[in-house]
């Protein structure tokens, strides 16, 4: 059985420029992740999830996302990796 596929949109900081991010996301019960990367090996699909607050967002489904994040997102770097 596949998940609902949505859509957030939240804000973010790079070097020093507001700029808006689009990323997936995914719930399991009462928990929220958004996708930061997903690949594919063979047969298999690896998603590097971020779990967030879901109580912080808020439904947009006019805006070409489903939800719009109202809280810190702090995504990893690859160069911190």
């Amino acid at each position: 059985m596949r998940a609902k596929l949505y859509r957030v949109r939240g804000q973010s900081t790079l070097k020093g420029k507001a700029q808006f991010i689009d990323l997936d996301l995914e719930f399991e019960g009462q928990r929220a992740f958004v996708v930061w990367d997903c690949i594919s090996v063979g047969a298999f699909k690896l998603k590097a999830r971020v779990e967030i607050d879901p109580k912080l967002l808020r439904a947009e489904p006019g805006r070409q996302c489903d939800f719009v994040y109202n809280g810190e997102l702090v995504l990893p770097r690859p160069e911190n990796n």
